[in-house]
């Protein structure tokens, strides 16, 4: 068979591509290990990309000939490449209020200018807030993230008016469930009986006695705080303390998970998040929840397919995404138990049983990806159920329902979640901070010890992720995986050594996994041939370091599509 001239040509050019691709797009990576994470799971000496992918991995020998033109960045020969850091799990606002905010936390935060100094007790607590409102800027709120009830007591608007009765005090729970108002607060923002009539069943969790709000409480006097929360000006400086903390971190790629149905807030996060400059890319999905609170069910689909076209630039909007929610927030146990709590307390829904039957079958149906937040054991019990129900009534493979934080769980549980095929994204950083407190209060200590029950979901061959919650906990993947390896919590106590998992299982967990839960395995998450090159770069490699030694690894760099990002020695630094 004869080769035209054309045909001939190009065959010549597919031959000889790999010496005569253009040499100035062509960049080779040296490092001492890299990590590819591939099904094979090599290390290599080099990888070469060309534009935004990877087209090559070997050894420096092996790649330095193949591309003789090609610019060869050695300055991190000493170190490890592993892939891009995944933080698949984050909320951009919250994240950025937080920032923005006078943080008094159960940690130390470092932030630029100081660092926040954790307090663990009522009487500390109090001090403190006291000289931070005595130092705050005249003429200004105060807003304070980080409050924990069982940690610092019991907080009402008779406290806080007993620091201020002049300035508005907001004090956010370090759940982001809660707020705390003084009278001032109250009155500056017109929350009082009168403004909201008809409560109804949510009525217990709106005390406007005590200036307290919580879980669907919260919600309903959201869009009143967020004139304070959310001023243009406050918004973008948090969402820049966020970016460079997010990239301080390592972080290549996050996850938003129900992103608020807000344009104007939508703009502020697309003016930072996806501006050219960020060392990151990002992807958000819409809350059912959210969705269901301003338009009819018969509506929300739509509505969640329309929010999918508000990014711009490196933020982007996954399609057939969504998110739900089951129970409470963990961090002011409010999650719904199986046998409920010691001190009889009960836990929230979210979700009423009929509005999350509905929202999950309208997803269902239409192909969606559904993530379910779910904290209590019983509300787990909940999801598996209704999980069952839709597939029964419309089978689907590859379904991906997600079970997102993973809080409790019992063992009983394990093979029904293996048998429907869930996916799990979980907080370790819950067994650091709550495990011993919670084996004390409220929940007991066989429960707690099993909190996050990852070393059995592995056993199960039940695909793991982690994610921070961020300001849930602190957005470092290091730091995740240190949680997850050790479960060593506040008291330096092991919790659970059953269920620490791996050190490749938990870089798994925020890379290739991380990337499975978004659906976006193809295209990050490993070092491999095509995929799109993004590493994160570190002073050791995580896989040969004693486990204890986790979180203290170094972060010097990111490389984002093919292009270096150093670590800007100003960034934030790690939460302790």
């Amino acid at each position: 068979m004869k080769l035209s001239f054309l045909n001939f040509c190009l065959l010549i050019i597919f031959i000889l591509a790999p010496t005569i691709v253009n040499a100035d797009q062509i960049k080779v990576y040296i490092a001492k290990d890299i990590v590819s994470l591939n099904s094979n799971n090599d290390s290599f000496g080099a990888v070469a990309t060309q534009g935004s992918i990877i087209i090559n991995a070997g050894s420096r020998e092996k790649l330095t000939a193949t591309y003789p033109n090609a610019e060869v960045i050695s300055i991190y020969e000493n170190a490890t490449i592993v892939p891009g850091f995944i933080e698949h799990h984050i909320h951009p606002f919250l994240a950025a209020v937080t920032m923005n905010s006078e943080i008094l936390a159960i940690e130390d935060w470092h932030l630029p200018s100081k660092t926040a100094q954790g307090v663990r007790d009522r009487a500390n607590y109090l001090s403190n807030l006291y000289e931070i409102e005595k130092n705050h800027p005249a003429n200004q709120p105060l807003i304070s993230w980080g409050f924990h009830h069982y940690f610092h007591g019991k907080l009402t608007k008779y406290d806080l008016d007993n620091i201020s009765v002049t300035r508005p005090i907001i004090i956010i729970h370090r759940s982001f469930h809660e707020f705390i108002l003084n009278t001032p607060a109250m009155e500056l923002l017109g929350i009082n009986k009168n403004a909201y009539k008809n409560l109804k069943e949510d009525e217990h969790l709106a005390n406007f006695d005590e200036g307290h709000f919580s879980e669907r409480g919260a919600i309903i006097v959201l869009p009143k705080l967020m004139q304070v929360l959310a001023t243009p000006t406050a918004l973008i400086q948090g969402l820049q303390k966020t970016r460079d903390y997010l990239h301080s971190n390592g972080i290549t790629v996050i996850g938003n998970p129900g992103s608020m149905y807000n344009k104007d807030l939508q703009k502020a996060k697309n003016f930072i998040f996806g501006n050219t400059d960020s060392p990151f890319e990002s992807y958000f999905f819409p809350s059912a929840l959210n969705l269901s609170e301003q338009f009819e069910f018969h509506e929300v689909l739509n509505a969640a397919k329309e929010q999918t076209s508000w990014g711009s630039g490196k933020l982007n909007y996954l399609s057939k995404h969504i998110k739900l929610f089951a129970d409470g927030a963990m961090y002011s146990q409010n999650m719904v138990m199986r046998d409920g709590y010691l001190d009889d307390h009960q836990g929230s829904w979210l979700m009423s049983l009929d509005t999350f039957d509905n929202l999950f079958k309208i997803f269902w149906d239409d192909g969606y990806q559904i993530h379910i937040h779910q904290n209590g054991d019983a509300a787990l019990d909940r999801l598996l159920a209704t999980l069952r129900k839709n597939l029964d009534s419309n089978p689907r493979s590859d379904h991906r329902t997600t079970v997102v934080h993973f809080g409790y769980s019992a063992k009983d549980q394990l093979e029904e979640m293996k048998e429907l095929g869930v996916v799990v994204s979980a907080n370790p950083y819950y067994v650091t901070a709550l495990s011993d407190l919670y084996s004390r209060k409220g929940v007991g200590y066989e429960r707690s010890q099993e909190m996050v029950r990852l070393g059995d979901a592995i056993k199960h061959g039940i695909k793991v992720a982690l994610h921070s919650d961020m300001p849930m906990a602190p957005a470092s993947p290091l730091m995740l995986m240190h949680a997850a390896i050790n479960r060593e919590n506040f008291a330096g106590k092991v919790a659970g050594p059953n269920q620490r998992i791996s050190k490749i299982d938990a870089l798994r967990a925020v890379t290739i996994n991380a990337a499975y839960v978004l659906r976006l395995e193809e295209m990050y998450g490993s070092i491999e041939v095509g995929k799109y090159a993004n590493f994160t770069i570190l002073n050791k490699n995580p896989l040969m370091i004693k486990n204890n030694e986790m979180k203290n690894i170094e972060i010097l760099g990111t490389v984002l599509k093919g292009d270096l990002i150093p670590i800007n020695e100003l960034s934030y630094k790690n939460v302790d």
